[in-house]
């Protein structure tokens, strides 16, 4: 596939994730208490501030280095992974402390290496991300409505976690194609300015 179908592709995606995200994120906030299956698992990550700006962060993070570095348009892989696999472990109810704060967190890392521009090897930064979408899974699976169907729930919120990621990797390839960096690391800054008044508030 050539360049000019990718980026073709790529806004038609974008188009349709904006529209998407536009539509149902009002209806489906009185929703998701009683929600099951998998109108409750689209509805979940776009229910809260933290869920959106991680996911929408690792996107830009990875569309921020896929020019210099190709293998980091897999980064959001790697998100997935990590929120499958906390999502199946939320889900047998068993207890892990302080998950709300590890979330946070997740948003202040985040947007502190978007902000900076760190140049992280790709190893340690898909480790990262698979920890930060293990923390993020595990709620989604600890939150899953009674009665629902736990394989349509999970992938309604792997759904929407790439249509949050590839909302932030276009984002971040568009910005990067105008020479418009600096605003982006403003924006990375305000991702984790975000996460710290997250985190302050869980602690207060």
């Amino acid at each position: 596939m050539n360049t000019t179908s990718t980026r073709k592709i790529t806004r038609f995606a974008t188009a349709v994730a904006v529209a998407y995200a536009a539509s149902t994120m009002p209806s489906y906030a009185h929703f998701l208490p009683n929600a099951g299956g998998l109108g409750a698992g689209l509805s979940h990550p776009l229910s809260g501030l933290d869920h959106i700006l991680a996911m929408a962060g690792v996107g830009i993070w990875a569309g921020q280095n896929a020019d210099n570095e190709p293998v980091f348009r897999w980064l959001p892989l790697g998100f997935v992974i990590g929120m499958i696999a906390g999502a199946v472990f939320g889900m047998t109810g068993f207890p892990l402390p302080f998950v709300e704060l590890g979330i946070a967190g997740s948003v202040v890392v985040l947007g502190a290496i978007v902000a900076l521009g760190s140049r992280v090897p790709f190893g340690a930064a898909f480790a990262m991300t698979v920890v930060f979408g293990g923390l993020h899974g595990f709620a989604h699976g600890q939150e899953l409505p009674i009665a629902s169907n736990a394989l349509l729930y999970g992938l309604g919120f792997v759904v929407s976690t790439a249509v949050l990621h590839a909302i932030g990797f276009s984002l971040a390839t568009f910005v990067a194609r105008l020479s418009w960096r600096t605003a982006l690391r403003v924006g990375g800054g305000g991702i984790a300015v975000a996460g710290v008044a997250l985190a302050s508030s869980l602690a207060a």
